[in-house]
């Protein structure tokens, strides 16, 4: 019996081949993601999953405002198609080696401005030297993307937030770093120790996102709260206005370099000395023996290592 009561599925039954296009509608959460992952046209991945709901008996996917949600049942499915899908992989993946300085191969990133800054300068210079045949695709998080997984053939470089581990990606810390508290050179707080009292009575600019959240929930623990003024979706753009203000504002240690060199602003630490500030590259545990993209997801990490060593340098 399959699980919706009728008679047990047949494998020679099934196309294969839509079994695929459920990988990618259960990853992407969307027909038009899941058509350009696959080369495919957005109607014909409509006409497949039509298919996969009759051939399983489930909807299998539901829409909702955030996008396509799976119901139970493609859960179950998808669990047991990566397994099965990554031992076919295994078996016919040819291990080659990786030669960057011949490579030709675009690379998928995903990431915030957060990052970005940090990141992007001194990959393309890196790429641009030493593997002038390999192209990079950028792409912004959206806000609606489940937290549990990454794109099919991508990096992600995320905030590291989650109590616990997801068991549909692998990853690897890149970062640790902490908090500081900018404002602007004649701050009246910026002549005194900042204490946690003296944060909390200052006005705030936030910057929209899991990174400032994280700040938020830490003191409605303690029943607690910031005095937000100004709520910004980026991290671009917002040192004009501390400076220009008596706002002060949330932000990465390892911007402080390029911020302040450029600025009218200071910075001292934040007052919070348990909220750290983690960064994680992620990845599909598909991709974690693929030689071109370990390559890559090293490269990563190195650059973040040496910056990361050169900033605490300079501080």
């Amino acid at each position: 019996m399959n699980a919706a009561g009728g008679p047990p599925l047949n494998l020679r039954s099934i196309d294969l081949n839509l079994l695929v296009i459920f990988e990618a509608l259960f990853e992407e959460r969307s027909v038009v993601k899941a058509a350009t992952r696959l080369g495919l046209t957005a109607s014909a991945v409509s006409h497949a999953l039509r298919r996969l709901r009759t051939q399983f008996k489930d909807p299998l996917l539901t829409r909702t405002p955030q996008g396509m949600a799976p119901t139970p049942e493609a859960v179950r499915l998808a669990t047991s198609f990566r397994k099965a899908f990554s031992e076919i992989e295994s078996a016919i993946e040819v291990r080659g080696g990786f030669d960057p300085a011949t490579a030709r191969r675009t690379f998928h990133l995903r990431l915030s401005d957060y990052v970005g800054v940090l990141l992007l300068p001194r990959l393309c210079i890196h790429l641009s030297s030493v593997a002038p045949g390999v192209s990079l695709s950028v792409q912004s998080f959206d806000m609606y993307q489940p937290s549990d997984r990454v794109e099919y053939e991508g990096v992600e470089i995320r905030l590291s937030v989650s109590r616990g581990r997801s068991v549909l990606s692998a990853s690897r810390r890149i970062l640790d770093d902490q908090w500081m508290v900018l404002m602007r050179k004649g701050h009246p707080a910026a002549s005194e120790p900042m204490t946690l009292d003296r944060y909390l009575s200052r006005g705030h600019l936030k910057v929209s996102g899991v990174g400032s959240s994280i700040l938020d929930e830490i003191l409605a623990e303690r029943g607690l709260a910031r005095r937000v003024m100004i709520q910004v979706p980026t991290w671009l753009g917002m040192v004009p206005v501390i400076e220009s203000t008596d706002l002060i504002a949330a932000m990465p240690a390892h911007w402080m370099d390029s911020v302040l060199s450029g600025s009218d602003c200071v910075a001292v630490p934040m007052p919070l000395p348990e909220l750290g500030l983690s960064i994680d590259a992620v990845w599909h545990p598909r991709n974690e023996h693929d030689a071109g993209h370990r390559w890559f997801r090293e490269l990563i990490h190195q650059i973040f290592e040496e910056a990361y060593d050169k900033s605490r340098v300079l501080r």
